[in-house]
């Protein structure tokens, strides 16, 4: 009796060691687990942290272009009404003004600066290193800036 009793007692020892062996292995199965979920989340954190960097680099460089343009076509509304109003005609054409000891050439239309070139400091240089046709006897303005 003695012998089945400590055969009993054997096996279920044997049993508790195989079943703290499972636990083992059923916890370490749940951390591998954890430990790749962990690494897919940074992998997608680290993917929408590039996507809103490149966002935020997009509305830095693009809105500066789309705000000119709206400010543009405001402008061009704008000069409509007034020139409804006034009766005058919006300015199309060329225009050359002396700001800061330089000629510049502005091109207008419809009332909006399309294009700003600076020439030289006098008009005949003007003429000579742009191949500008200036008017002999154009008057240039002064810009309203430099007043």
């Amino acid at each position: 009796m003695i012998n089945t009793q400590l055969h009993n007692e054997l096996i279920e020892q044997e049993i508790q060691r195989k079943a703290y062996a499972a636990q083992k292995r059923v916890q370490e199965a749940k951390t591998q687990v954890l430990k790749e979920r962990l690494k897919q989340t940074f992998y997608i954190t680290g993917f929408l942290f590039i996507v809103l960097l490149l966002l935020i680099i997009l509305y830095w460089l693009f809105p500066n272009k789309t705000i000119s343009y709206y400010k543009r076509l405001n402008h061009v509304e704008t000069a409509k009404k007034s020139d409804k109003k006034s009766g005058t005609r919006p300015l199309n054409g060329i225009e050359y003004v002396k700001k800061n000891n330089y000629v510049y050439k502005r091109v207008y239309k419809d009332g909006v600066l399309m294009q700003e070139i600076k020439l030289a400091a006098t008009i005949t240089a003007s003429r000579k290193q742009k191949h500008e046709n200036i008017p002999q006897f154009a008057t240039l303005k002064k810009d309203k800036d430099t007043q």
